[in-house]
């Protein structure tokens, strides 16, 4: 039992290292493409904001109005890549468990991180938990197109997709995920992108004002 415990953490320690790696050549090749939708899900937040899997902040410098900017992520080795640290708050932190007290914020941000956190329906309970009534959540995620063979054929290869990516399950409806949260009034739409269209997705953007 040991052995299996530390060889899985091994392994973890040796994924988010990879990730931590890749992840800053993915955002490179997309950058221009993408500076729309990181404009979108910063340009309107304030006051307090948390962004949530924040990677190696790559929107930290979309950010212009606000009090107090915290940047939360779960892998490490990401987070140490962030230099302007003067601008935010690092937080070392898994997205089904905010250690944050009730109603701590008046914006929160998701950009291509609910197809990696290991429970959905958690995550979004700990959104609402965490975000002031009156307060925004605006989100940036890939989603799925209605297309069972890509679906079958991508399922083939997930796992390991999952393991050099952090975790993130290409395979996953973001668009009913997103429209299953009722504590807030959603406006979602639709993107396309060069990158994620060769995998069979799409980007989905939007925001919720909580109730």
């Amino acid at each position: 039992m040991l052995q299996k415990i530390t060889l899985y953490k091994f392994l973890n320690i040796i994924r988010n290292k990879i990730f931590a790696f890749i992840y800053p050549l993915i955002n490179n090749f997309v950058s221009e493409e993408n500076k729309f939708l990181r404009n979108y899900v910063t340009d309107r937040t304030s006051g307090d904001i948390l962004e949530i899997g924040a990677g190696d902040g790559a929107n930290i410098n979309y950010y212009k109005n606000y009090n107090n900017l915290y940047l939360m992520d779960n892998n490490i080795d990401l987070l140490k890549k962030i230099t302007s640290v003067d601008k935010c708050t690092l937080i070392l932190a898994s997205s089904d468990y905010l250690p944050f007290k009730k109603s701590s914020f008046d914006s929160i941000v998701t950009s291509l991180v609910i197809c990696s956190v290991k429970d959905v329906g958690k995550t979004f309970d700990e959104l609402n938990r965490v975000l002031k009534s009156k307060g925004k959540y605006f989100f940036w995620e890939h989603t799925i197109v209605n297309n069972k063979i890509i679906y079958i054929i991508k399922n083939i290869f997930i796992f390991i997709w999952k393991f050099f990516t952090g975790g993130c399950n290409y395979n996953i409806d973001n668009t009913l995920n997103i429209k299953s949260i009722k504590w807030g009034k959603l406006k979602i739409y639709q993107k396309q992108s060069r990158l994620v269209k060769l995998l069979g997705l799409y980007y989905i953007y939007g925001e919720i004002y909580k109730y």
